[in-house]
C-alpha cells in the first residue's frame, strides 16, 4: 500500500509552473512575475530544479527576490517528475511560510510534466492546490531552429522532438525575448507557433523589459484551470536521447587574487573563452550560465548561442580579491570533453589575469534515462 505524504495547508495555494527548453529565460521571467505578485500583496514561494547541485538559477532567484521574503527551495539530481517525493518535501517546507502562490521551474530538458507531476498532485492533494495555466516559454532562435528548421542547429532531431513535445503540453506558449525582435517578426513567429500548435494560448513577452508581463500574469491568475494538456503519447527513447546528447556541467569555484580583479571583466572573459573553445568543437549550446558572488551580492552572465554575446546582469561587484563562482553548462558534447574545456578555460584565465581558480566541486555527466515516479494520462481539471 502506497502512503501519500500528508501536507498541512491553511488555504488553497495557486501553483504557477513554467517550463521550456534551455535558454528560454524561465528564471528571469518567473522572478519578474513573483515581484508583480508581491506588489499585489500575495505571499510567494519558489522551487527550482536541476540534474545536479550548484545551480545558478537558485542563486539568481534569491538575488532577484532578496529582501522580499520569498522562500526558495531546489530539487536537484533529477527532474521534478523523477524526484516527485523530493518535490513534495520541498513544497512542504515552503508551505510553512503560508504562501498564496507557489512557483516552480522544471529543468529545461523536461517534458511530460502534466502526466508525471501535475496530475499526481491533483489526485493526491486536490483540496490543497490549484494549477494556473501551464506555460512553456520559447526563445525565438529556438523556434526558428528546432520548430521551423529555418536556421542551422547542431542538435539532433531528438532535441527538436523534445522541444515540440514541450510546446504540445502547454496551456500557454509564451514567446519570450521579444525586445530583440521587430514587430513583424513577432507576429510571424506567433502565427507559425499557432499553426503548429493549434488550441494552445499564445502570448509574447519580454521578461527583461516587462512587455506583456502583466497580461501574462492576469491570465495565470484568471482562475482558469491549468495543467490540463496531457500528452497523448511520447516516445521516451527519443526523449532520453535528446537529454543524453547534452554534457551537463555544474561547478563551484573559489576565485582569489593578491591584487583585486575586475569581476565583470572576469565573467565576460570566461564566457568568451568557453564560447571560442566550443566553436572549435562545433558544439551546440543549450545554455552557459555563470554567477559570481561575494558579500551576499551576485552578478551573473548568460550565453545561449555560440554566435551571441554574453549578457551580464545582477549587481555590479567592482573589483574583488575573493569571490565564489558557479558555472552551469549544458552543451551538445561528451561530458569528458566539456569538463576538459571548462577546466582549461579556468586555467588560461587564471594565468592571464593573475587570479587563482580553485575548483571546490565539479560534476559533469549526461542525464540518465527519465523514469517518472508517476504517469497519469487522464485529462483532469
Amino acid at each position: 500500500m502506497v502512503v501519500h505524504r500528508k501536507l498541512t495547508v491553511k488555504k488553497t495555494v495557486k501553483l504557477i509552473f513554467a517550463g521550456g527548453f534551455l535558454g528560454s529565460g524561465k528564471t528571469t521571467a518567473l522572478a519578474a512575475l513573483a515581484k508583480r505578485l508581491i506588489e499585489r500583496r500575495l505571499r510567494v514561494g519558489f522551487i527550482t530544479n536541476d540534474q545536479s547541485e550548484n545551480l545558478v538559477d537558485t542563486i539568481i532567484v534569491k538575488q532577484m527576490l532578496k529582501e522580499l521574503g520569498v522562500p526558495v527551495e531546489e530539487v536537484v539530481k533529477g527532474c521534478f517528475c523523477c524526484k516527485f517525493d523530493e518535490l513534495i518535501e520541498h513544497v512542504e517546507k515552503i508551505l510553512v511560510h503560508d504562501p498564496d502562490v507557489l512557483m516552480g521551474e522544471p529543468v529545461g530538458s523536461c517534458t511530460d510534466f502534466v502526466a508525471a507531476v501535475a496530475n499526481p498532485i491533483k489526485i493526491r492533494y486536490q483540496n490543497a492546490f490549484r494549477f494556473a495555466p501551464f506555460s512553456i516559454l520559447v526563445d525565438p532562435d529556438r523556434v526558428r531552429a528546432l520548430m521551423l528548421s529555418e536556421t542551422k542547429t547542431r542538435f539532433p532531431e531528438e532535441v527538436s522532438y523534445l522541444f515540440r513535445k514541450q510546446m504540445e503540453e502547454a496551456d500557454i506558449i509564451v514567446l519570450n525575448k521579444i525586445d530583440l525582435l521587430p514587430d513583424q517578426e513577432i507576429h510571424r513567429l506567433l502565427a507559425a507557433i499557432g499553426k503548429s500548435c493549434p488550441g494552445q494560448g499564445l502570448m509574447a513577452v519580454s521578461a527583461k523589459e516587462g512587455t506583456g508581463m502583466n497580461a501574462w500574469l492576469e491570465t495565470l491568475l484568471s482562475g482558469r484551470p491549468g495543467a490540463n494538456t496531457v500528452l497523448s503519447q511520447i516516445d521516451y527513447d527519443r526523449y532520453a536521447t535528446a537529454e543524453a546528447v547534452l554534457g551537463w556541467l555544474n561547478a563551484a569555484v573559489t576565485v582569489s587574487a593578491r591584487n583585486p580583479f575586475d569581476t565583470r571583466e572576469f565573467v565576460h572573459t570566461l564566457a568568451s573563452e568557453l564560447q571560442e573553445a566550443l566553436k572549435t568543437k562545433d558544439a551546440e549550446i543549450g545554455h552557459l550560465k555563470f554567477v559570481i558572488t561575494s558579500g551576499g551580492k551576485s552578478m551573473w552572465a548568460n550565453l545561449t548561442h555560440l554566435a551571441s554575446a554574453p549578457s551580464i546582469n545582477g549587481e555590479q561587484l567592482g573589483r574583488l580579491s575573493r569571490a565564489t563562482l558557479i558555472v552551469n553548462a549544458r552543451v551538445r558534447l561528451e561530458p569528458e570533453e566539456l569538463e576538459t574545456i571548462v577546466r582549461d578555460a579556468l586555467s588560461r584565465l587564471s594565468a592571464a589575469r593573475g587570479v587563482r581558480c580553485e575548483i571546490d566541486d565539479l560534476q559533469c555527466f549526461s542525464p540518465a534515462y527519465p523514469e517518472p515516479v508517476h504517469i497519469i494520462r487522464e485529462h483532469l481539471t
